[in-house]
């Protein structure tokens, strides 16, 4: 098993979930699945609630996204 560490204090690639996709520490959320949720019109802190994240990590997952948009955007697309 291979953990990298980001540059985000919340975010981390794991090889052994999502073959290594971002995902949120601590959780097997990943930055994808935030976005997702966020597009679709839900607030941060539902978001959180319902997956029992701290508002920290959702924030640091979007922050993640806008840092590594076509990144993210490349797991969303193959993912559907």
């Amino acid at each position: 098993m291979s953990i990298e560490r980001t540059t985000h204090p919340y975010i981390i690639r794991n090889s052994m979930i999502y073959e290594g996709e971002p995902i949120i520490e601590g959780s097997r959320t990943s930055v994808r699945h935030v976005i997702l949720l966020f597009q679709s019109g839900q607030d941060p802190e539902e978001i959180a609630d319902r997956h029992h994240l701290t508002l920290a990590q959702v924030y640091d997952a979007i922050s993640y996204f806008y840092d590594h948009e076509d990144e993210i955007r490349r797991y969303i697309s193959n993912g559907e």
